[in-house]
């Protein structure tokens, strides 16, 4: 008898600690919703993690954002040995296949249909005009003009022409058909050279691009060489930026707050069960050692 009354103290004291700490833990999951009586909302409902799940789910978010993968992980990630090696190898691939992808095939994976003919058309556009301000600067009308003075005065040398054609009168008419053959070439060049570059265009963008690499003198080995160097200089000079628009605070908010309260529970439970339930066994322990030094004092 002495005993059981030695002993109640220590186990009521545990069990009062364990159903403390059982309540405790219950209470950051449950009730999944506000309890009210009448118009009145019972305190501490709902349970602590469904109340403040935007909370959660934004300091979660930032913490993974700025702290635990940052734009370094995502570099050394991306720059990883095995990663790094079987995407340039990958890429070497695509460009060095003989009978692969073409750059009519492989631009339209990247991008819709509409701005992939919007990005032909302007590139044709652009060739177009650059050519055409090119042949500007060269001043092509005064080379054409010298050539044909040269020309006539070869023609005409020595026969009863030359006393007719002097010089003033061939600079005149070279002059002149140098200066049209340029006005010409200004008003009607792109006209004329549209087709030429649509043509030629079609031609390379249906090559296939081991193909076009390989008549430009780039091999198998050049390419990987290229498309490792490529690779390693875009992760290192775009990895903030790509962090920055992949927006992992953002993304795992989302994800949170689009969870309901048993998904979270579930969650945390599968994480952290052996932790909670140490709380709650630690609350009896403690408990009981109240209680034997109750006995004790």
């Amino acid at each position: 008898m002495n005993i059981l009354n030695l002993l109640a103290g220590p186990l009521i004291g545990s069990l009062i600690g364990y159903a403390t700490n059982y309540l405790a833990v219950r209470m950051l999951f449950r009730p999944l919703h506000p309890l009210k009586i009448g118009r009145f909302r019972l305190p501490f409902t709902p349970g602590i993690i469904p109340k403040r799940k935007s909370q959660l789910a934004i300091a979660i978010g930032t913490t993974v954002g700025n702290n635990l993968l940052t734009s370094e992980d995502i570099e050394k990630m991306l720059l990883d040995k095995g990663l790094k090696e079987m995407v340039v190898n990958k890429l070497t691939d695509l460009l060095s296949a003989k009978k692969g992808h073409t750059f009519k095939t492989l631009l339209a994976e990247c991008f819709s249909e509409e701005d992939y003919l919007y990005g032909k058309a302007y590139l044709k556009n652009a060739i177009n005009q650059k050519i055409i301000t090119g042949i500007a600067k060269l001043d092509l009308g005064k080379i054409i003009a010298e050539e044909s003075k040269r020309l006539i005065k070869q023609k005409v040398e020595g026969t009863m022409l030359s006393l007719m054609a002097n010089d003033r009168l061939i600079d005149s008419l070279t002059t002149t058909l140098g200066a049209m053959f340029e006005a010409y070439l200004l008003e009607n060049g792109n006209e004329i050279l549209r087709p030429i570059i649509n043509q030629e265009l079609e031609k390379f963008e249906n090559r296939p691009i081991g193909e076009i690499l390989t008549d430009i003198g780039l091999e198998r080995d050049r390419v990987h060489y290229l498309a490792d160097k490529m690779y390693t200089q875009f992760i290192g000079t775009k990895a903030t930026e790509f962090i920055k628009h992949l927006d992992i605070a953002g993304v795992i908010e989302q994800k949170i707050n689009a969870m309901n309260a048993l998904e979270i529970e579930k969650l945390v439970l599968s994480v952290m069960r052996n932790e909670l339930r140490a709380i709650i066994n630690l609350g009896a322990l403690l408990g009981f050692l109240i209680g034997c030094l109750n006995i004790l004092i």
